[in-house]
């Protein structure tokens, strides 16, 4: 009698557990979870150029957006009339609702024109900095022009004649780069000449040439492997092709730093500032890395990420 009393009381629980079971599944998935923070919608606002040079700040960007739950929306501003487009695309998100935008500025004076008492969207900031953002995410860039330019001064004489390429002259932060440069340059006993767009024919007679961010570099170090008479090519920012460009020697040294830090870090930030959260500006470290240096034990991780 009391084992079948036993059985009872196992095929009430056991059908109970199974009840259980079933209701469970019925219940939806978001009501059994804890509740997180909502999706955000970033947009995020690239130059015209930017792109072919962006691939792992990118990947940077999404794996930032699959960790903290954000939807990303790249956009490239035209050639003709960079900053004023970018400016136009940027009131534009504001008008969709975009919950926040990641910027890499075209005209630095035209956004924070925009930003001064600006109500819409919260903008951060790549490259360069600009005034009303809610945060910036890049280097400190009169260091990283120091650190080009005495490369220049230990490789050429005074006498050289030595070239900075001033590709972007609305966006601060190359554009600091470049006077960084020019002064230590300066000092040294160089007398630099700027140069506001890059051709074949500028780089006549020239000792050594200096970019500041690497869509210009690209394009100094294959107009310079086109010359019997190369000059040595120094530049801020990496790209697959500036360190091809650094293992065969077209380019003799790079400032360089994590692009995908970068990335990561920027859309971490438009997020907590979507969601109402705290942020912060974030100095990215930089190394110098010279000509077949790029396999170095130090380098590797920054030079040739690998992505799980």
């Amino acid at each position: 009698m009391k084992q079948k009393g036993y059985r009872a009381w196992q095929m009430i629980v056991l059908g109970l557990l199974a009840a259980a079971m079933v209701v469970s599944l019925m219940i939806p998935e978001s009501l059994l979870s804890p509740p997180g923070p909502g999706r955000v919608e970033i947009s995020i606002l690239l130059r015209q150029g930017d792109s072919g040079v962006f691939s792992t700040a990118r990947q940077g960007m999404e794996q930032a957006a699959e960790d903290l739950g954000a939807e990303l929306r790249f956009l490239t501003v035209e050639a003709e009339g960079g900053g004023i487009s970018q400016v136009e695309l940027l009131r534009r998100q504001a008008d969709m609702d975009v919950d926040a935008a990641v910027v890499i500025p075209a005209d630095c004076a035209a956004l924070e024109q925009l930003l001064d008492s600006w109500q819409g969207l919260p903008v951060v900031t790549l490259e360069s900095r600009a005034e009303g953002a809610r945060a910036f995410v890049g280097t400190d860039d009169e260091a990283v022009g120091r650190m080009l330019a005495r490369q220049v001064a230990a490789s050429c004489p005074t006498s050289g004649r030595v070239l900075l390429v001033n590709a972007f002259p609305g966006c601060a932060g190359p554009a600091r780069r470049l006077e960084s440069a020019k002064a230590e340059l300066e000092a040294a006993g160089f007398a630099p000449e700027v140069c506001d767009e890059l051709m074949a024919e500028a780089l006549e007679g020239a000792a050594a040439v200096l970019c500041f961010e690497p869509v210009s570099l690209e394009q100094a170090a294959a107009l310079a492997a086109q010359r019997e008479d190369r000059p040595l090519v120094y530049g801020a920012g990496v790209s697959a092709s500036v360190v091809a460009s650094l293992e065969n020697g077209g380019i003799a040294a790079a400032v360089a730093w994590s692009d995908y830090a970068a990335g990561y870090l920027a859309v971490s930030q438009a997020a907590a500032a979507a969601r109402g959260e705290p942020v912060e500006s974030q100095t990215l470290p930089v190394t110098l890395v010279k000509e077949g240096e790029t396999y170095d034990k130090d380098h590797q991780k920054l030079l040739y990420p690998v992505f799980s």
